[in-house]
């Protein structure tokens, strides 16, 4: 099947983006075509008795969630998420980050149309590695595997053919249920908003869209006595002591480097920084109930893993508290958000910090 030169670019950049080199667009819109050649129609699957009992829960619990969060949450109402691939590994994409070694500011990628984002992506692990392994030497590096990604909703439009909308993946059905059902609000949240340049705006919007959506959609189905409900409260206090820890090695590693040490002591204590925060964690990690952090504490951590949970959560409570402000109703949020997509990067930064 030929597909029209358009889309095969808009799923490209759209997807992963990156510069300008031909290789990397190849992978990217190859990679991405390649996920979509396999799709299948959730609802046909869930009639198909060979289909894996629990596989077909899944799936009818991912129909149920789209359907609440554009009659509940008022998400949009476009293509995607009907479909499923099975993508047979555990990760969809790597993506690689990077950072000076002394300064917690996140290395960006500029892509055509999209602007500039954190990472820059591949569907190839061992092509992943050896981008990694060529950067400057004077950058903190590290892969990441990805299980969830969307293209924004760009290609879920009424006019582009429903080949080529988001798909269900099985590293999202492969979750517990809340898990699942968060990630799908999540990547449908991305659909309301995306700023260009502002990776950190567009992660955290979408992450208080998740977390409060879900809160939402587990007390009206199923009651916040529900198993279900019960398990993913756990899950976000773990959440919020790993983000506490973290929290507490950057704001040591912000002070560090923007100190008058010289660059050899800053270095050194850097090193003790993450040291610390892994004796932390070692101490701490019984108090986590269902969630266990030990295979990230496990890894040589640097300024990408930090700046990495950072993105997403350094603007919820901002948002949480318009949530609050526009009296918990989604559709008058929604309106507020674009409002202060319109202003410069500084502004909204400033807008959704905490109030003293």
């Amino acid at each position: 099947m030929r597909f029209p030169k358009f889309l095969r670019i808009s799923s490209l950049l759209l997807l992963l983006g990156g510069c300008s080199e031909f290789g990397f667009y190849w992978q990217a819109a190859s990679g991405h075509l390649d996920l979509l050649s396999r799709k299948h129609d959730i609802q046909e699957l869930i009639r198909n008795p060979e289909t894996d009992p629990e596989l077909s829960r899944k799936l009818k619990l991912v129909l149920e969630v789209r359907e609440f969060a554009v009659s509940r949450l008022s998400l949009p109402e476009k293509a995607g998420y009907t479909g499923y691939v099975n993508l047979g590994r555990p990760y969809v994409t790597k993506i690689v980050r990077a950072a000076p070694s002394l300064k917690l500011e996140a290395y960006q990628w500029c892509y055509w149309f999209i602007g500039c984002q954190e990472y820059r992506g591949y569907f190839d692990a061992e092509e992943a590695m050896r981008y990694a392994q060529g950067m400057d030497e004077d950058l903190d590096v590290s892969v990441r595997s990805v299980s969830a990604y969307s293209t924004l909703g760009w290609l879920n439009q009424s006019w582009i053919p429903d080949y080529f909308s988001d798909p269900v993946l099985s590293t999202f059905v492969q979750r517990k249920a809340p898990d699942l059902a968060a990630t799908l609000i999540h990547e449908m949240a991305h659909q309301v908003v995306y700023v260009k340049n502002d990776t950190s705006f567009n992660e955290s919007f979408a992450t208080f869209v998740e977390e409060e959506g879900l809160e939402q959609f587990y007390r009206e189905r199923t009651g916040s006595g529900s198993s279900e409900m019960i398990w993913y409260r756990s899950a976000r206090r773990d959440r919020e002591r790993f983000r506490q820890l973290v929290l507490e090695a950057y704001e040591k590693l912000e002070i560090l480097y923007g100190s008058d040490l010289g660059d050899s002591e800053k270095l050194q204590k850097k090193k003790q920084i993450f040291s610390q925060l892994k004796q932390a964690f070692s101490q701490k990690k019984l108090e986590f109930e269902v969630l266990h952090y030990s295979k990230w504490f496990s890894q040589e951590l640097n300024n990408t893993h930090l700046l990495g949970i950072r993105r997403y959560h350094r603007d919820t409570e901002g948002f949480r508290r318009l949530f609050e402000n526009e009296g918990r109703k989604w559709e008058q949020f929604f309106v507020k958000v674009l409002e202060l997509a319109d202003k410069s990067k500084a502004e909204r930064k400033m807008l959704l910090s905490p109030k003293l």
